[in-house]
């Protein structure tokens, strides 16, 4: 028995000892908005047994087994012999069903980050592997994460190297894609509007990018924009997506067009609105790239610190040309400046056609949310909301605030309760029956006032009456900032869209 003991003690020690175990991690330390992040494992006995190598780069939390994988992490596998790269998902527990493959021009992406399969690679030299990951991160992940790594062996499906964490890194990528309209529709023509953000510093240069349903790639034969505020400069890739051609400028008559698109220096502009930017792109498709593609958006701040998503943002059906002249229109609006929280202001949204557009066009408008503000401002369509458009035609947009209050609101139900729960334990323990009730009967009739009163209380709880909680501001009102809200006009497949600045002081 006991040299059975022994025999299984060696064979768990030998077993450790041919583990694969990680020899050198980098950077075990660094910031930036995109990293090649470069794991080397080790394997007495040779890697060949090594399956694939997982990097977790973590929020705050400790990694833990697969299915408990927490959600809204960056956390990604490399298969050794294959090259075929996996990525989480958003709501965690397993990996994305989309992979992309070493070497390749594709990538995979989740709302944290992005895997760039181009730049990303495995060598196996000796009894070392050695691993490289290229990751650009969002925004929304901005900040400082935890770096992990684990290995998995062909004949077992746990991981063999449990995960160890071999260093820190300060996700620094700013730029935040806010909104793209139209997310869904179809046409052969389009000016496409985009919204974007930084919380920390003005933005550089703004992407638009148009690619197929299923190519993963970065930009390969695809219809990539970028727009650079500081030149007005608007660039178009090249079909194979590596590198943009000679600019024309916003405004002028010029053209850029590739394979997939053509992009027109009139009508493709962008402003500048407190942290935010607003991008128009305007663009034609040739027949050729008709079907189903996908919108992503990127941008580059001013310390030339990119922010790349390739994260499905909405999808746009391209169709071929008609052999008539296109039936467009464009939307226009003035800006809303709303001196105190509370009050109300107009906008001025003009509808004007290309020349042969001629119909009605139906407007709607929604609040894209910039703030923290709890009272967003409200907006509404008025006189009217249904255009008819020849040539030119406008409409009035009303932009609602809500101001800050200080009054004292109370719940009548809920007052009622607490005044019906006093009253019956007053009765209870001031006028009792003459009959000599039980201490337990006695607590169990107070138990029930209690209740009773609380339910009433509870069932008004639909009732939109603000309490405070104290004397004083019971709400804050729509915070000063900026605001955008969006209108759009739709005509069958037409649409445009207008972005309209609102500024409450």
């Amino acid at each position: 028995m006991i040299a059975l003991l022994f025999a299984v003690l060696g064979a768990t020690i030998a077993q450790q000892a041919q583990s694969p175990k990680p020899v050198s991690f980098f950077p075990s330390s660094g910031s930036g908005s995109e990293q090649a992040f470069v794991a080397t494992y080790s394997r007495p006995g040779g890697v060949m047994d090594v399956q694939s190598l997982t990097l977790f780069i973590m929020n705050g939390i400790a990694p833990g087994s697969r299915s408990k994988w927490s959600a809204d992490q960056c956390i990604l596998s490399y298969t050794i012999n294959s090259g075929v790269i996996q990525l989480v998902q958003d709501s965690g527990g397993k990996f994305l069903s989309t992979t992309a493959t070493a070497a390749t021009a594709q990538t995979v992406s989740n709302s944290q980050c992005s895997v760039l399969a181009n730049l990303s690679s495995a060598t196996v030299a000796g009894n070392s592997v050695t691993v490289s990951l290229f990751v650009a991160f969002s925004a929304e992940f901005r900040g400082a994460k935890q770096l992990y790594l684990s290995a998995d062996e062909k004949e077992g499906t746990h991981d063999t190297d449990p995960p160890t964490e071999v260093g820190t890194y300060n996700v620094t990528a700013s730029v935040s894609s806010v909104f793209v309209s139209p997310s869904s529709g179809s046409g052969s023509e389009q000016t496409f509007t985009a919204i974007y953000s930084d919380v920390t510093t003005q933005i550089q240069s703004v992407f638009l990018n148009l690619k197929s349903v299923g190519n993963n790639t970065v930009a390969a034969n695809a219809c990539k924009l970028r727009y650079d505020f500081g030149s007005t400069d608007i660039f178009l890739v090249n079909d194979a997506g590596t590198n943009y051609g000679s600019p024309i400028t916003s405004g002028s008559p010029a053209v850029l067009t590739n394979s997939q698109c053509m992009v027109f220096g009139v009508g493709t502009y962008a402003t500048t609105f407190g942290k935010n930017v607003i991008a128009y792109f305007r663009v034609s498709f040739s027949p050729e790239f008709a079907g189903k593609k996908e919108i992503t958006l990127g941008g580059v701040d001013q310390t030339d610190v990119p922010t790349f998503s390739n994260l499905s943002r909405g999808t746009y059906t391209v169709t071929s040309p008609s052999l008539g002249a296109s039936e467009t229109f464009a939307l226009s609006s003035t800006p809303v400046n709303i001196a105190t929280a509370g009050a109300s202001a107009n906008s001025t949204i003009t509808l004007s056609s290309n020349g042969e557009f001629n119909g009605s066009v139906a407007l709607t408008c929604a609040v894209i949310s910039l703030g923290e503000s709890l009272y967003q401002p409200t907006c509404q369509i008025v006189a009217p909301r249904i255009v008819w458009l020849g040539t030119e035609a406008t409409s009035t947009l009303v932009i609602n605030t809500t101001a800050a209050s200080a009054s004292t609101l109370h719940n009548p139900a809920k007052q009622f309760s607490v005044f019906y729960s006093s009253v019956t334990i007053a009765v209870l323990f001031i006028f009792r029956p003459r009959v000599r009730w039980k201490w337990q009967t006695l607590l169990h009739l107070l138990i029930f006032a209690n209740l009773f009163g609380a339910a009433i209380g509870c069932g008004s709880i639909s009732n939109p009456v603000i309490e405070p909680t104290g004397s004083g501001t019971v709400n804050s009102g729509t915070t000063a900032g900026d605001y955008i809200v969006a209108v759009t006009g739709t005509s069958g497949s037409i649409t445009a869209m207008t972005a309209v600045r609102v500024t409450v002081k």
